[in-house]
């Protein structure tokens, strides 16, 4: 049996040895992963503050004027597209109807990507007008955010004489496109 006794005693401290040396790799192991960090910005945009044009009592054979200014905001981008046109069904053409049912005044519209004073560019009907630059990130406070403008303008002959027609209304829809 004392040659049975070494070789299994010999075969014991192997094994400890060989789990010793194991657990000690295991104790010592590392794990790692990795994670993609990403900032990203959804496109947003927001026009406001857009109000109500009323043009009274103008001079008789002048022009008569209106201006609107407004915000546009956004984030995630750098430049919009403007585009004004006429929701209703009458057409392209910015008009104004007669509550008398007369025929329409036509008017146009000019646009600013800013309040400096005089008009800006003169729009076609649902046409955009691309690369105005983005000026703010969000529309907070009527009239202290304001950053454009448009501009209606009817020429005197158009509606010189047509007082008696009045009132004329018409809706102007403007929509902004991020870029």
């Amino acid at each position: 049996m004392k040659v049975f006794t070494p070789k299994l005693l010999a075969s014991i401290v192997a094994a400890g040895i060989a789990l010793g040396s194991s657990s000690s790799a295991l104790s010592q192991a590392t794990d790692f992963e990795t994670s993609m960090i990403t900032l990203t910005f959804t496109e947003t945009i927001d026009i406001a503050f857009v109000d109500p044009v009323t043009i009274s009592d103008p001079t008789p054979g002048d022009p008569a004027v209106g201006v609107d200014f407004f915000c546009v905001a956004g984030t995630g981008f750098s430049t919009f597209s403007i585009e004004f046109f006429n929701p209703a069904a009458t057409g392209p053409d910015f008009l104004l109807e007669s509550a008398n049912a007369t025929p329409p005044i036509m008017y146009d519209v000019f646009f600013k990507n800013d309040l400096t004073p005089g008009p800006g560019l003169m729009v076609t009907p649902a046409v955009p007008i691309p690369g105005n630059a983005l000026q703010a990130s969000v529309c907070a406070t009527p009239a202290a955010d304001d950053n454009a403008k448009f501009d209606i303008v009817i020429p005197g002959p158009i509606w010189t004489g047509r007082e008696a027609d009045g009132p004329f209304t018409g809706l102007l829809q403007i929509m902004v496109t991020a870029e």
